[in-house]
Formats: C-alpha cells, structure tokens, sequence
C-alpha cells in the first residue's frame, strides 16, 4: 500500500510499504517492508540537521534502506544517492518509490555491510545513512569498517535506534573503529498516518565522525549530545 509522509521543506512523500494488517505475516527477512520509527525519526531528524540545502551534490549512502524513506528524503534535500539492501526485494520498491517521488533512477547494491560493502567504491560518501541497522551488537564491528572504508575523510554517519541498544557499548564499539561518537535525540508521533491514538517515541540518532576528519566538514547546527 502507500502511505503519505509529510516532511518539511522536503514536502509530502509517497512510499509503497506493507499494511498494518500484514505486520504479523513480517519476519527477519521481510522487515525491510515496513516503514519503522527509527527511520522516520532518522528522516525527520536529517532535513532539520541539514536543511534544504545542506545535502546539494552531496553523495550519500543509504545503508539497509529498506523501501528506502531515508534515502529518498536526502535526494529531495539534492544529494547524489546509493541504495544498499541485501533483499532484492527492497531495492525494487526502491526503484519505483524514487520514481515515485520525482527523483532520478534509483542507484542500488545488492548486499550488506559484510558484502555489499565490499562492492561499494571506497572512499565515496560524504554522508552514510541508517535506521534501525545497529539493533545487533554484534554486527558493529562490520558496519564500523565499512563506515571507515566508505567514507571520505570529513564524511559523517547518522544511525538512528529505537532505544534498544546500550549507548555507552556502542559508544566504545564505533569509538575502537576509529570514529568519534555523539547523540542526538528525536521525538516522532507514531504512527504518522493516524489522526487519533497516536503516541510519541524517542529516537536516538548517533553521528559518527572519524576522529582524523577536518572538525569544518559537514557540520550542522542543532546538534545535542
């Protein structure tokens, strides 16, 4: 189905995703269907860190993008971007939400950071993006040197989480691979399309910066730790 996602200045997105009522039928490997909190948040949270302007000719890396909400809202904001999704699945409802939205044909990987990083051009991103990608504490590792192979010297990571995981172990997981690590906090109304019983969540949106990086790329103003 399609679902509206009103973001501004980006405007209002149309993104094909699956229904509430087939939350139920979802599983590891079909989660990538769903639109979740993290990513709203994440999406909320980069068109305020960035503004209209912040991301123009920018490359960005949507990393487990899903039907890919991040990365849409960051080519609306004028960002050159990359769709990375290990299911086959989600790169094709990408392709058609870009259509969607009025954005270029979508550029995607087929993969994850393990592999689909590998195929990814080092050094290439300004920015890499992701919600709901570092549920597992063990897969940080990984997403750390794939963030440090991909990124370019000044480049930024902004992962977004629920509130699931342990800040001060992922903190010091991000911190080994060699990246300084600050918080950000994002209050969304979930869920978005409803005009009654809706309740607030906090998302929690952790930049990654490698530590040898000019402090002047890519920073933004209304930044909390």
């Amino acid at each position: 189905m399609l679902r509206a996602f009103a973001l501004d200045p980006v405007g209002t997105l149309s993104i094909e995703e699956t229904s509430s009522a087939g939350l139920l039928k979802l599983s590891t490997r079909t989660y990538w269907r769903r639109i979740w909190p993290a990513g709203l948040g994440l999406a909320s949270y980069i068109v305020e860190r960035f503004g209209p302007d912040g991301l123009r000719d920018r490359d960005v890396l949507d990393l487990g993008c899903g039907v890919g909400l991040v990365g849409i809202v960051c080519g609306r904001l004028g960002a050159r971007v990359t769709f990375l999704d290990r299911e086959a699945g989600a790169l094709a409802a990408v392709r058609r939400n870009c259509r969607r939205n009025g954005l270029p044909p979508a550029r995607t990987i087929g993969g994850d950071w393990n592999h689909g990083g590998h195929r990814v051009e080092p050094d290439a991103y300004d920015l890499v993006v992701g919600g709901d990608v570092v549920y597992d504490d063990l897969e940080w590792p990984a997403i750390g040197t794939a963030l440090m192979r991909t990124l370019r010297v000044g480049g930024i990571a902004l992962l977004a989480d629920p509130g699931w995981i342990v800040q001060r172990k992922l903190r010091q997981a991000f911190r080994k691979s060699g990246f300084s690590v600050i918080r950000s906090r994002r209050r969304v109304a979930w869920p978005p399309w409803r005009a009654t019983h809706v309740r607030p969540k906090d998302i929690d949106v952790y930049e990654l910066q490698r530590r040898e990086a000019s402090a002047e790329a890519l920073r933004g103003t209304n930044r909390a730790s």
